[in-house]
């Protein structure tokens, strides 16, 4: 059971990476070139608190994550904390929701695309592209932001409903550590 239906973030950001390029001479001169990078997410928090986050480069399956999920999770602990306060869900003495959280109950993919992405290690499982990280967080920010203060008649039902999820979850998990 769905607490509200999908979201999806979309956004463009631009970062400059050194790359060896072939000169007149025929030698590799390290060169800085601009890179695009495009981001495409789709998100939906579900009632259960089972968390499922999956990530792609180019289509390809990043199983073990890597820049573009750090850069997801880090821009949606930053919005969903901003809307909290903002919705007064969360007072000014109140903890800020941590990420497990924010994605208790939450089914994403996270896709990323640009070109000659660096991988780390051999099987190209995590993405290691650092600007990923920034611009990701940057665009699920802005974007998540957009739909969180939205005033659409169904987008405020939606929006609170997302909020009240995550602030039930973070009371929770209060609740169990001061019962230990």
């Amino acid at each position: 059971e769905a607490v509200a239906d999908v979201v999806r973030l979309h956004g463009v950001g631009h970062f400059h990476e050194t790359v060896p390029v072939l000169d007149g001479k025929g030698h590799m001169t390290p060169t800085e070139v601009e890179r695009e990078l495009t981001v495409d997410i789709a998100l939906r928090w579900g009632n259960g608190y089972d968390t499922t986050v999956r990530s792609f480069v180019n289509i390809i399956a990043t199983p073990k994550g890597g820049t573009h999920v750090s850069g997801f999770e880090r821009g949606l602990v930053r919005t969903v904390n901003e809307q909290l306060r903002a919705a007064k869900l969360l007072k000014a003495n109140d903890d800020p929701v941590i990420k497990d959280d924010v994605l208790e109950g939450l089914t994403a993919v996270v896709c990323v695309r640009l070109a000659e992405p660096q991988f780390e290690g051999q099987t190209k499982e995590v993405l290691g592209t650092s600007a990923a990280t920034r611009i990701v967080s940057h665009v699920v920010h802005r974007e998540l932001t957009k739909v969180l203060v939205s005033t659409k008649r169904g987008d405020k039902t939606r929006a609170r409903a997302v909020l009240e999820k995550v602030a039930g979850a973070a009371r929770a998990r209060i609740a169990a550590r001061q019962s230990k």
